[in-house]
């Protein structure tokens, strides 16, 4: 039988290719993501980033203006999912699941200081402290980023945070954290961004962290989908909140990957992506998690 371990080396769930497999995958309980936590380790401040300094300084004006676009994008969503995650791990309803919680609030605390300090040495990037850095990138983000990010899963934390024992709360907060924003989007986007690196010659340094951080993803991932099939199996209610989220999220969470220079928001390129290539393997991603939830994908047509 196929587990999560297995897996985390290729991504998560979304990247089984042969979906008649999903209902033999084996979920890590939040305790094994824990132990695979500590098997996982590495250095943010280690990556040798010299090469990746020369990459820079050999592109043009335009390939550096969309580059930036993209990474920025991820680098704020680190910012966000770090402070906003706190009232996830108290609400957590067993201890192993808070514990797991708070080696996820090191990985994005960490993953921040890698972005940071790859725009300081690589994009040379000053500024007066982590907060003054984020900052300075803020004005990459379109609106539906802002929605997504700074609206509901801000509303979410916010909810926790009032109230922690709200355990349809919780559900709706993992949907949209662990599910939505890290499954469908950050590993999606990652996926191509680093293929396309790799091919290139792009960047080693930060690809290989990068790669780093989509490690540790793929273990926060693989945590949600499992909370969300075991509260799913305790209480069909909670497939109706999942559902009730992804509606709502799926109006603007596929957007957050369109660039603000594009005139056809479901037609463009990137230097990493086409629009068609990435909306396709977002929603095939989801719908496997979906489908590991024990929910049928099929309910992504009405959403």
């Amino acid at each position: 039988m196929a587990t999560l371990l297995e897996l985390t080396s290729q991504g998560d769930v979304g990247t089984i290719s042969d979906e008649s497999q999903l209902a033999k995958v084996k979920l890590m309980t939040p305790q094994q993501l824990y132990e695979l936590w500590e098997r996982q380790p590495w250095q943010s401040q280690a990556i040798d980033l010299a090469k990746d300094v020369a990459d820079w300084a050999a592109l043009s004006e335009e390939e550096r203006a969309e580059i930036v676009w993209l990474m920025s994008s991820f680098f704020l969503g680190e910012e966000r999912v770090t402070v906003e995650l706190l009232p996830f791990a108290i609400a957590a309803p067993t201890h192993e699941a808070k514990v797991f919680l708070t080696t996820q609030i090191s990985d994005e605390a960490k993953h921040t200081v890698f972005w940071n300090g790859f725009y300081r040495e690589v994009f040379g990037v000053e500024a007066d402290g982590l907060g003054e850095m984020i900052d300075k990138q803020r004005y990459v983000v379109n609106k539906d980023w802002e929605t997504l990010f700074d609206g509901i899963l801000h509303e979410c934390a916010e909810d926790l945070r009032k109230d922690p024992s709200d355990f349809p709360k919780l559900v709706r907060g993992i949907t949209v954290y662990m599910i939505v924003i890290e499954g469908m989007l950050a590993l999606t986007a990652a996926r191509f961004m680093i293929k396309s690196m790799r091919e290139r010659g792009w960047f080693p340094g930060f690809t290989a962290g990068f790669t780093a951080v989509n490690r540790d993803e793929s273990r926060h991932v693989g945590f949600g989908v499992k909370f969300l099939a075991d509260a799913i199996k305790a209480d069909q209610a909670n497939a109706r909140v999942v559902e009730d989220t992804l509606k709502e999220c799926l109006a603007v969470a596929p957007l957050v990957f369109v660039p603000p220079w594009v005139d056809d928001p479901y037609n463009f390129q990137t230097p990493f992506y086409h629009s068609s290539e990435i909306f396709e393997y977002a929603a095939k991603s989801l719908s496997k998690k979906l489908a590991a939830m024990g929910l049928d994908p099929a309910m992504l047509a009405t959403a």
